[in-house]
């Protein structure tokens, strides 16, 4: 699952439909007007993918309902995903589809998926596309504050600058590890990622990490957390390698 996250309206719904679709690497819009054969027709969202010069078009209905979706709507959206030249269509909805719709987009290009459904078609591309480059690219810096080798700035600290240094690269150092199991650089020794939640993982001194991280259960909302979390501790841990960040009295 990417998010437990469930979209209050249809225009939240399409957002995250968009956003999960970009973070997959593709191009996506929300309200798109497209071209059909013979009309016009405004789409949810439009996501277009580009692999080696080859593009695969995808379109999105996007249905917030509280009753399931009757065959008339995938009739209608049949016609614009075959008209408007797309590869696949989805219909997503937060309820589910009535025998009539189902049989409807039985042996066509649409695939009829709840939320959390349409989070698992993609789920493995958004992980290697957005959720692997970003731990690696924005938390590399912390990653290597946090590791066996210490870095040239410790040899210019003061005894009780070092001192204060190691102790909150300590605190730090567990945060670290989970961190490194979520990057580029584990993937080949470590293809699968962390089942979630990680709280039973993690040794029961450690201290300091927020609880929402440690009991998500989604990887994009373990992502939300981990990020801002891991950005501030590295920013910590610089300004305890600066000599100045810590002013101490002659008598130390």
């Amino acid at each position: 699952m990417i998010t437990e996250r469930q979209p209050e309206d249809w225009r939240e719904l399409q957002s995250e439909v968009a956003r999960i679709l970009t973070e997959c690497g593709m191009h996506a819009e929300v309200e798109k007007t497209v071209t059909l054969a013979r009309d016009r027709a405004d789409v949810d969202v439009v996501a277009v993918e580009t692999v080696s010069g080859r593009k695969t078009t995808i379109f999105c209905e996007c249905k917030l309902w509280k009753r399931s979706i009757p065959k008339n709507v995938i009739h209608g959206f049949r016609t614009v995903v075959e008209d408007g030249g797309a590869n696949v269509g989805y219909v997503i909805t937060s309820s589910g589809f009535q025998t009539g719709a189902l049989a409807a987009a039985d042996l066509t290009n649409l695939r009829l998926v709840t939320w959390p459904e349409f989070q698992a078609e993609f789920e493995g591309t958004w992980v290697e596309s957005h959720l692997r480059p970003e731990v690696t690219k924005r938390l590399d810096d912390f990653m290597e504050l946090v590791e066996p080798l210490l870095p040239r700035a410790f040899d210019e600290l003061s005894e009780p600058a070092k001192a204060r240094f190691l102790e909150l690269r300590e605190s730090y150092w567990e945060l670290g590890a989970i961190a490194m199991m979520f990057t580029t650089y584990v993937k080949m020794i470590r293809p699968d990622l962390p089942d979630l939640p990680l709280r039973d993982r993690v040794s029961s001194d450690a201290t300091g990490m927020p609880d929402a991280l440690l009991d998500a259960t989604a990887y994009g909302d373990f992502l939300d957390i981990l990020i801002p979390f891991g950005e501030q501790a590295a920013s910590e841990l610089r300004a305890a390698l600066r000599p100045e960040a810590i002013p101490f009295s002659d008598s130390e």
